[in-house]
């Protein structure tokens, strides 16, 4: 029963869009479309809720094999405790910022946005949950598509036109890389299915439908995983494939800035842990370690890059959306730096610091909305001391601010001390650029935080409605402290929810083995 819940959840909410126009259509009224795609969005988080319980209580993974086809035929789901918390996230956040949006989004295309808002969930979703590399690239476009569909919204604006298609453009060529990286590994391992890659790569039979691989591919094996990785750090904005992110989560409206900086950038971050981690990592052929090692070795480099270009580059921003965007640059480049590490530390990092990135990054860019709003630009000269004005934003932004400045005891600062501790033990050089690129990221919080909560008013600007939205911060707050506190003081709490999940995964030869039981018989 639980396996069916959890191949359900990526598919409700795609129902949900597609079922959206018909009710637009019948009932012609904004109040009733929108709870109709809140319903779909609530009952993804309850099922997604379902799915982590059972996954957490029942200590075992959640084995879902798409339409009766078991691995590595078919396409699989598979939920452990990391996904499952993964996929809990991204439908809450969903579902948050679509009670957002009621209140935000007021225009006459909101039909197509709830569409496209929906279409995110699905793909995002079918990421997390997915085992077999062929349906991780169909979710990663679904979840793409939607995505270009939602930064060109303003289509009466030439930058939301220009951002969208930029981001489209270099999104297609992306995905088509990592098209050819599926087809060099169907012909090297002759399966799509992640599980049965991981046992070949170790050296171990796998399927008996698949053969037996190609030993020596270590040429094929570095293309595979380099044609992914120059995909996964454009999904993910991360350098040097950065270069969309600026100007498209700005462009879009607030809402979905807040999604695509704090969800949809996770596409590529789970996707490079998938196949790297847990595709590669415990490789013992000498055509494939090597190349796996100096792969990471470059990931983790580019990593540690991305967020040093990233904080320079929001010292100087002065539209506050772009100075958020940026520290989506360097935000994402401590992940990818963090799985580099290959390591149970960086694992651990890795999922906390997600959940962490996740949840600020959304708070911050929602509680900019109302600024934005209200001063009628998004200039920081304009937003200037409103943060005083518009309490409830005013909040919910310095929670966020302070949260990814790494101040204590809110859950930033033990994210970045995992992330230092997995780089010390990976590399002393790149933890110390770690430790600049943090503080190059804490002046740039902090500049943002002086200038809407303390500068003085530099405008009255108009009123803005903030029943709902002003909720929705409270909310986020709420759970950034939380977050926080609860798992910065209780190591029981701690382990409980993120230790578990890395213990699952820790021997990932092991966790491989304990797989191919569930997928088709095969004790490795």
């Amino acid at each position: 029963m639980m396996n069916n819940i959890a191949g359900l959840t990526p598919l409700t909410p795609i129902i949900g869009g597609f079922t959206t126009p018909i009710v637009y259509l019948v009932s012609k009224s904004r109040r009733v479309v929108f709870a109709y795609a809140i319903f779909f969005s609530l009952v993804t988080t309850a099922l997604s809720l379902l799915v982590a319980v059972e996954v957490y209580e029942g200590g075992s993974v959640i084995v879902y094999n798409a339409g009766g086809w078991p691995g590595p035929v078919g396409i699989v789901y598979v939920v452990d405790e990391a996904n499952a918390l993964l996929g809990l996230l991204t439908s809450t956040l969903i579902l948050l910022v679509l009670f957002y949006s009621y209140e935000y989004i007021t225009d006459a295309g909101y039909p197509w946005y709830l569409i496209m808002l929906l279409g995110v969930e699905s793909g995002l979703l079918g990421v997390v949950y997915t085992c077999d590399v062929f349906n991780l690239f169909v979710m990663i476009e679904v979840t793409a598509v939607s995505s270009y569909g939602l930064v060109m919204y303003y289509r009466w604006r030439a930058s939301s036109i220009i951002s969208g298609l930029k981001y489209a453009f270099i999104g297609a060529l992306g995905t088509t890389g990592f098209l050819l990286a599926l087809a060099l590994a169907y012909a090297v391992f002759g399966s799509l299915n992640l599980v049965d890659i991981g046992l070949k790569a170790m050296g171990l039979p796998g399927s008996a439908v698949t053969g037996v691989g190609v030993e020596d591919s270590a040429l094929a094996v570095g293309l595979i995983i380099a044609l992914s990785l120059w995909t996964f750090t454009i999904k993910s904005g991360v350098f040097p494939n950065h270069f969309w992110l600026p100007d498209a989560h700005p462009a879009a409206p607030t809402p979905i800035s807040a999604v695509l900086s704090g969800l949809v950038v996770n596409a590529g971050a789970v996707a490079l842990y998938k196949l790297l981690y847990i595709g590669f990592s415990a490789s013992s052929l000498p055509a494939v370690k090597p190349v796996v090692e100096v792969v990471s070795a470059i990931t983790a480099i580019t990593g540690i890059c991305s967020a040093l270009i990233g904080g320079l580059l929001m010292l100087v921003q002065t539209d506050v959306k772009r100075l958020i965007a940026y520290s989506t640059v360097m935000n994402m480049g401590y992940i990818f730096a963090s799985i580099a590490t290959l390591s149970p530390s960086g694992i651990l990092a890795f999922i906390y610091y997600t959940v962490t990135h996740s949840i600020a990054k959304a708070t911050l860019f929602l509680s900019t909305g109302p600024l934005i709003k209200v001063a009628g630009s998004r200039r920081l000269d304009s937003i200037a001391g409103l943060g005083l004005r518009v309490k409830p934003a005013g909040a919910a932004l310095a929670l966020a601010t302070l949260t990814l400045a790494g101040v204590p005891p809110l859950p930033g600062f033990l994210g970045k001390l995992l992330i230092y501790r997995a780089l010390f033990d990976y590399s002393i050089p790149l933890a110390v650029a770690f430790v600049v690129a943090s503080a190059i990221g804490f002046i740039s919080y902090m500049r943002l935080f002086y200038v809407v909560l303390v500068s003085p008013v530099s405008s009255v600007g108009k009123p803005v409605r903030l029943h709902l939205i002003a909720s929705i911060l409270v909310v986020l707050s709420v759970a950034l402290i939380v977050l926080g506190c609860v798992f910065t003081f209780s190591q029981t709490a701690f382990n409980g929810v993120f230790g578990v999940a890395v213990e699952r995964v820790s021997n990932v030869g092991r966790y491989l083995s304990s797989l191919s039981e569930y997928l088709y018989g095969v004790a490795g």
